[in-house]
């Protein structure tokens, strides 16, 4: 596997210190910012392989991915359907085989999607949606053409997330909104290593970054984004039954603890979903 050596996405700075080893790549985090990221990490063509069966990897079939995330999905369905009760156009990144985008269809949106991976566009395009192969680094589309733009558990695999949100933000119409979920990783692997349980909870080498509630939100905001909400979001339900206990046990406690402390206690460790938005005047 060919390695390349990357600055800081958020600061730009090369000053890090190794956290961890997971499956021979280095997770570091930067001193400057406290970004935590793979480094050094697969080159761009490795990557565009790994991501091509990045859903059939370890048997999951399309189902899986569905009762997975269908919580996730319908939580921010009905939130979009609040903020934008005209309807709208939406921009799914990663989307996958289309979960998210039949849901909103049938909330009467005009949808489209975006995922490099061939074999989930083409199970998205036999349900008649609007799905591109490519990513969205790469992908030529009007600026100023969506009133939302999705991303569930994408932006910790771009090997550019900064630039990423940026072509995002201009994707979007003035007031628009870009409605996001990343994964929280290094709370919990800190937590292991104090019992040496080791794990490979950062996904390496498919998760290059793992973003805080923090560096997501200067991300965002270097990005262009006036307004951010980082909040718990709704657990997913992994197949396992052990880590489906998990997964809602420590959702729950999460949301608990945050409207207890009226919004100022994020859970360390647990999912976030980061809301978003474009300044109107924009």
């Amino acid at each position: 596997m060919n390695l390349q050596h990357v600055n800081c996405n958020l600061c730009g700075a090369d000053d890090t210190k190794i956290i961890t080893v997971q499956s021979n790549h280095n997770v570091v985090r930067c001193k400057k910012c406290s970004l935590v990221y793979v480094n050094p990490r697969p080159n761009t063509e490795h990557l565009i392989h790994l991501y091509e069966t990045y859903h059939q990897r370890n048997g999951k079939r399309e189902y899986t991915w569905a009762n997975l995330m269908e919580r996730n999905y319908r939580e921010v369905s009905g939130f979009l359907a609040q903020v934008f009760p005209g309807k709208g156009k939406i921009l799914d990144i990663g989307c996958g085989y289309g979960h998210f985008l039949e849901i909103m269809r049938i909330l009467g949106w005009v949808v489209s999607g975006i995922d490099p991976s061939p074999n989930t566009v083409c199970a998205a395009n036999k349900k008649n949606l609007n799905v591109i192969e490519t990513s969205i680094e790469d992908v030529s589309l009007p600026e100023a053409s969506f009133d939302a733009i999705t991303a569930f558990y994408v932006l910790e695999h771009l090997p550019d997330p900064y630039s990423a949100v940026k072509k995002i933000h201009s994707l979007l119409k003035p007031g628009g909104v870009f409605v996001l979920r990343v994964p929280h990783t290094t709370p919990i692997v800190r937590l292991l290593s104090l019992f040496h349980i080791k794990n490979n909870l950062y996904d390496t080498p498919y998760h290059l970054y793992d973003f805080s509630p923090e560096t997501i939100t200067v991300l965002l905001k270097k990005a262009g984004f006036t307004t951010v909400q980082v909040k718990p979001g709704t657990p997913t339900l992994p197949v396992n039954f052990l880590e489906k206990i998990v997964s809602i046990t420590s959702g729950n406690i999460a949301r608990i603890f945050f409207a207890v402390s009226g919004g100022k206690f994020l859970f360390p460790g647990t999912s976030k979903t980061t809301i978003a938005c474009k300044n109107l005047t924009e």
